[in-house]
């Protein structure tokens, strides 16, 4: 095991995490119980939606289920990340189509659509305000490497013929291009089916109510080590004492190796950062933009953003200013600082990119840092660790887990509950023996740098 992938103390704090309140530091008793049938380590995205499924199940004991939590509640990158729930529905299709097949590349891009779907289903029968709001994706493209792929890759998912979703894409050029995004200058632009929502406040909502089923959680409890014993059996052991489960299910995503050595190099930590973008002038209400936005540049630069129903704006990215840095983003799990340049990077950044905020006034009033889980294929891994029966890996979302993770607990969670026999995702998530020995680590290629020739807004 390794300490230096644990998460660190005093984070930046994130403009989700103003929604915090004393559950933060929540514990289900003074001391930690001895034994638990079942141990999640990790209260974000992955680990808390995988209890709420097994817990559905109605199979198993939901007082027999502890998760253990290494800072506050769900502090990680699900607190941090742009509440952007947007599939990828065309732009990586001619590389997966290479590695996979057809059938394997709409296998991903039908998954990321049907979460869609169901999140709102999710939201809606839980009942849950998180501010979720369904919209469409506007993909704007501003360099010629950039456009050629848009338009290259959009190609080649229409002709897949396993793909179900190619109907919700739709392409603009031009001045319809322009118009349609807000962005002068955009020679391209693709719109299809996307969602936000206030991701802190998903996950506290659903905490809770595992919670009241029964669920034992204890925050600020960082796992140190998880030990096989000779009868099949795990030690788990943690800065507050040793707990002995039956089944071990790790949701830590980025902080993964730091209870799983096999994943050091197959999982690894990467530095983003996000902003939140406001008025400046409290009297006047910011020109509300409808879709959320995908926007490249040249090379792997690029930015996300959303536009929220109180009319502030969620921006991420900055890469520019990161790639220089790898010393500062990669393989680096410290989220209590920036890296230099980063949050200069979003002043006026509406101002400079949308014409219907030309002149208004704008404020970064958050800008804070996260750590993204890549991995060493840009897919993530779930299952069953080979070799080890009984633990799970639910991780690596290679900072595009919220059209990913839902369904891949979900299908996790049934295949623990013994409901499924297999697991119903994408086979290119599986944990097999052929990627664990044989992926060589790319992230750094996938990365890649920025060129200098950036397109100018």
């Amino acid at each position: 095991m390794s300490s230096r992938y644990l998460p660190v103390e005093n984070p930046t704090k994130s403009f989700w995490l103003t929604a915090e309140d004393e559950f933060s530091t929540y514990r289900s008793s003074s001391k930690l119980p001895r034994e638990a049938d079942t141990i999640v380590i990790g209260s974000g995205y992955a680990g808390t939606t995988f209890t709420y499924y097994l817990l559905k199940e109605n199979k198993i004991n939901p007082s027999s289920i502890l998760m253990l939590e290494a800072r506050n509640v769900c502090s990680g990158a699900t607190a941090r990340n742009g509440g952007h729930l947007k599939p990828d529905l065309y732009y990586s299709h001619k590389k997966f189509s290479a590695k996979y097949g057809a059938k394997g590349a709409a296998e991903i891009i039908n998954f990321e659509h049907a979460h869609l779907e169901a999140m709102k289903e999710l939201i809606e029968t839980e009942e849950i305000d998180c501010d979720f709001v369904l919209t469409r994706a506007c993909d704007v493209h501003l360099h010629p490497k950039s456009v050629n792929a848009a338009v290259s890759n959009y190609k080649s998912m229409i002709k897949n013929p396993y793909v179900t979703c190619k109907k919700d894409v739709q392409i603009k050029f031009g001045e319809q291009a322009e118009i349609i995004s807000k962005v002068e200058g955009s020679p391209v632009c693709l719109t299809y089916t996307a969602g936000h929502l206030w991701p802190y406040k998903l996950i506290v909502s659903i905490l809770k109510k595992n919670i009241e089923k029964g669920m034992q959680l204890q925050t600020n409890t960082p796992v140190l080590s998880t030990t096989k014993l000779t009868d099949g059996r795990y030690l788990v052991k943690t800065n507050r004492g040793e707990i002995i489960c039956n089944n071990l299910d790790i949701a830590t995503n980025a902080y993964t190796a730091s209870v799983e050595p096999k994943f050091e190099g197959k999982i690894v930590p990467i530095k983003g950062i996000c902003s939140h973008i406001t008025s400046s002038d409290p009297n006047k209400k910011t020109p509300h933009l409808t879709n959320t936005y995908g926007i490249r540049y040249a090379g792997a630069d690029g930015d996300y953003l959303i536009n929220r129903p109180d009319g502030s704006v969620i921006v991420g990215g900055a890469k520019r200013h990161i790639f220089p840095f790898k010393q500062l983003f990669y393989d680096v799990v410290d989220d209590s600082t920036l890296i230099p340049n980063t949050k200069e990077y979003f002043d006026n950044y509406m101002n400079d990119r949308f014409y219907t905020w030309k002149g208004f006034p704008e404020v970064a009033d958050y800008v804070w840092s996260g750590i993204l889980g890549y991995s060493d294929d840009s897919l993530p891994y779930v299952g069953e660790v080979i070799g080890d029966k009984n633990k799970f890996i639910l991780a690596g979302f290679h900072g595009h887990g919220m059209p990913r993770v839902l369904l891949c607990a979900k299908a996790l969670a049934q295949l623990v509950s013994g409901k499924k026999k297999w697991l119903e995702i994408p086979s290119a998530f599986k944990i097999t023996e052929d990627r664990m020995e044989n992926t060589k680590n790319g992230i750094l290629i996938s990365l890649g740098t920025p060129s200098n020739d950036v397109a100018k807004l």
